[in-house]
Parts: structure tokens; sequence; C-alpha cells
């Protein structure tokens, strides 16, 4: 990139490197329910941002939402009498998803600090700051996400990567911050026992969290042989095919009267309801799953055993910073979820492999890649 040497590197004005910068890229644009691989102009840092080259991005589930329950949002808001011109404008100009990724600083916008240097490994919260407010990066097609060569992130959001920690695992850092305030919000200590429904990639890194937090009991279930092997590596003490028997019960004979802490990470039509239900007395229901329509449970059944729930999403900067703290220090096994990288012309066949749990848990992108 030619970022060796730099002008006016102590000034609040653009820093640029000598050779000319990047004006033109691929990404992978999400347009009327179809990726398509397309050269679009580099985005330009504005005051306070900084321009990153993408070393590699992971799919997450919520992209695979996003793909395949696009037109059903847009008609569900339109139903409830909500302005669905955004979501109308996105789905029909396109946008560029990515939102679990790491890269390199190639250039700072103006009014920045510069306190770290170009050709620093950088993560960041997923968002970008627009007068102060977050803007969820990949949401709309001004806010660039990271399935592209290069992207636009906030300076002050910005965390630097240790040079021992590889790019293919800086890139886990968005879905463990996840699972790190998804346990901090549940308020599990030592001594409960945890339930884990779902060992996708969320409930495989909350696992994870809850073994760094010292609790001994975690029962997973999932109805993929691969995704239970997969939740025993990462510590789970039990994996059960939820299908075959009951996770609950299972749980239960093993913790005794425990207190049980029951992570929902599946979205699954009637999961909540069914957990609602099965759940012992005082237990704590903590939702990180999409369902993608409404949900129901019997109120009189939580209320009679006294159920307490939590419904997530993203974390606190803190969260983030101890999430990419926890993969510095070896205490998440990254390397077992990591099961594929594409290239950007490979998304299309990569949402498909998804699909199978037997196939994949993570499919990084590293949009460099040839195919």
């Amino acid at each position: 990139m030619g970022a060796e040497t730099m002008v006016d590197s102590g000034s609040s004005t653009a820093v640029e490197a000598v050779s000319a910068d990047p004006v033109v890229m691929q990404a992978s644009v999400l347009r009327n329910s179809a990726f398509h691989l397309e050269d679009v102009p580099v985005p330009e840092p504005g005051p306070g941002e900084v321009l990153v080259k993408v070393a590699a991005c992971g799919i997450c589930g919520s992209d695979l939402h996003t793909f395949k329950h696009q037109t059903d949002l847009i008609d569900k808001v339109k139903a409830m009498g909500a302005d669905a011109s955004e979501l109308e404008r996105a789905y029909s100009e396109g946008v560029i998803l990515g939102h679990e990724f790491v890269g390199e600083v190639v250039k700072f916008g103006p009014a920045t600090q510069q306190a770290l240097a170009v050709g620093d490994r950088v993560v960041s919260m997923p968002f970008v700051l627009k007068n102060g407010v977050p803007a969820l990066v990949g949401s709309v097609p001004e806010l660039s996400g990271a399935y592209a060569q290069y992207m636009v992130l906030t300076e002050a959001l910005l965390l630097p990567v240790d040079k021992d920690i590889p790019s293919e695992a800086a890139a886990f850092v968005e879905p463990l911050g996840i699972a790190v305030h998804a346990v901090a919000k549940s308020g599990i200590s030592a001594g409960d026992i945890a339930v884990v429904v779902g060992a996708g990639p969320i409930g495989l890194a909350i696992i994870a969290v809850l073994k760094a937090r010292g609790i001994e009991t975690v029962v997973a279930s999932d109805l993929s042989e691969k995704r239970r092997e997969l939740a025993t590596t990462m510590g789970a003490t039990k994996s059960i095919d939820g299908s075959q028997e009951s996770v609950i019960a299972v749980a239960s004979a093993l913790g005794g009267t425990s207190r049980m802490f029951v992570y929902e990470n599946t979205g699954a039509p009637g999961m909540l309801g069914n957990l609602v239900l099965e759940a012992p007395q005082a237990a704590h229901i903590t939702m990180t799953g999409i369902p993608a329509g409404e949900e129901s449970f019997v109120p009189m059944m939580a209320i009679s055993k006294e159920l307490s729930m939590s419904f997530v999403i993203y974390y606190s900067p803190e969260e983030f910073a101890e999430a990419l703290g926890m993969i510095g220090a070896g205490q998440f096994n990254w390397q077992a979820l990591h099961t594929g990288t594409v290239g950007l012309d490979g998304i299309s066949q990569a949402f498909t492999n998804l699909a199978d749990p037997e196939l994949h848990a993570k499919i990084l992108i590293d949009p460099w890649q040839r195919a």
C-alpha cells in the first residue's frame, strides 16, 4: 500500500500514503435477495474516521437471517403501519454486509488523533458514529460492511490487535463479545448450572465464556451431531440431542438444587414457550436467538415459577474489549469453530453451505482471496 512514508502525520488533516490511494475496490453487494460481486468506489474517511483494509470477516447468523427474511421483514413492517422505505431502499439499491471483522489501518481522515499507525491491525464494534450517534455498518447503502476490501470506521472505537493474534482469530471478537454480554447480563455465578440450547457460533462462544467464568456444569443441546461434538470441545460437561431427550431434565439431574440459567440461541419457533414450560423454579432464560416471527409463552407458568428473562443484543465497549482479551489469552478455541474461508466470490455458496450444520460452524471471508 506504500504505507511506509506518510505526510503531515502530526496534523488534523488527512494522512495519506505517498503511493496513489485505492479508488476502486471489490465488494459483494446484497441486492434483490442475491449477492453481486462488483467494483465499487473505495469509501472516503470523514472527520474522526479511518479507512481500513479488511483482512477477514465472519459470516454471522444475522447475515443469514437478513438474506433469508429481507422481504418478509419489509412486509411485516408495512403490516404494522410503520415506514419501510429505508428497508426497501436497502433491498433495491443494495447493502454490503459484514460486521465481524479485523482490518489494517490504511488512511486517517481529518480531525483524527492518530494514536494508531498506518499498518496497525484493528477491530471495532460494528458501528460508525454519525453526529455522535452509532449507526450499524452494513445496514444501509451508505454504511458499507466488511464484505468488501475496504471499509470506513470511527477512530475512537478502534482497538489494536496484538501481533501474536492471527487475523482469523481476531474476526471472532464480535460474536464472542455477544457471548460475554449474554453471560454477564444473565447474572450466572459459580455454583449455578448452565443450559445452552443451540450450539451454533454464539452458543459455542457462550460455552467458552461460561467455562472461563468458572461455571462447572454446562449442558448443551443441538440437533446436529457435529455441533454437539464442538460443544464438548468448547467445554460443555454434556452435549445431547434435544430431539431425543429434554436438556432441562438432563441438566436438572446433574445440577440438583442449583439455580438454572438457560441460554436460548436458536430462535426456533415455539422454543421459548417450551423452555418456559420445562424450566424449574427461579430459572433464568436468556434469549440470543432471533425468531423469524412472533413468539408466545404461557405467562402463568412463568409467574408461578418466578422465572426471569433477558433479551440481549450487542455488548458494551468493555465487553467487546474483554472478548479481544480472551482471545489473546487463549481462552477461546477459535480454531475449532473456523471451518472454512472463502473469497468475495464464494459468499453465495458459503451461505448455502452454512444451512447444513454438519458441514460448517463458522466461515470467514478473505476479501483478497481469489478463486
